[in-house]
Order: C-alpha cells, then structure tokens, then sequence
C-alpha cells in the first residue's frame, strides 16, 4: 500500500492559517509551550484579580489550533515539505 501524502499546498486552510510563519514541527510546539505558559500565569494572576480569568481561557483555547494542525500534519502530510517548499 502507498502512503500518500498532502502536499503542502492542499492542506486544509486552518493548517495553513496555524503554520503561517511557523518553521515547522518543533516551532508549532514551542507556540503551544508559550500559549499554555501564558495560560497557567495568567490563571495564577487570576487568583488576585479574577476580571484575567477568561483571558487564560482564551489562551488556553488558541493553543488547540496549533495542537491540532500538528496531528494534522503528522497524520497526512511530511514535515519535510517545508524544506521543498522554500
């Protein structure tokens, strides 16, 4: 059986918008370690001043993208395509 791949340029337009200036796997990974980072400080500020409690929701939320576009490409497409694509 051939394992078919996505090219790069087929990818769904919400892989394209999260990848959009990302180098590649490790950079989308570091997105999420930032957002999810952001999240835990703004819930900890959150304690003292509960008006930053939805901003940490929100950040938590704008990780999912990132996180998913990851599992997205790892299923159909190769990670080696940003090399050609440059």
């Amino acid at each position: 059986m051939v394992d078919a791949r996505v090219a790069r340029a087929n990818y769904p337009w919400w892989v394209k918008l999260s990848r959009w200036g990302v180098p590649g796997r490790g950079g989308l990974w570091a997105c999420v370690a930032i957002v999810l980072l952001a999240a835990a400080i703004l819930f900890l500020y959150s304690v003292r001043n509960p008006r930053f409690a939805w901003v940490g929701v929100l950040a938590v939320l704008t990780a999912l993208p990132y996180w998913l576009s990851i599992r997205w490409v790892d299923k159909y497409a190769s990670w080696d395509d940003d090399d050609d694509a440059r």
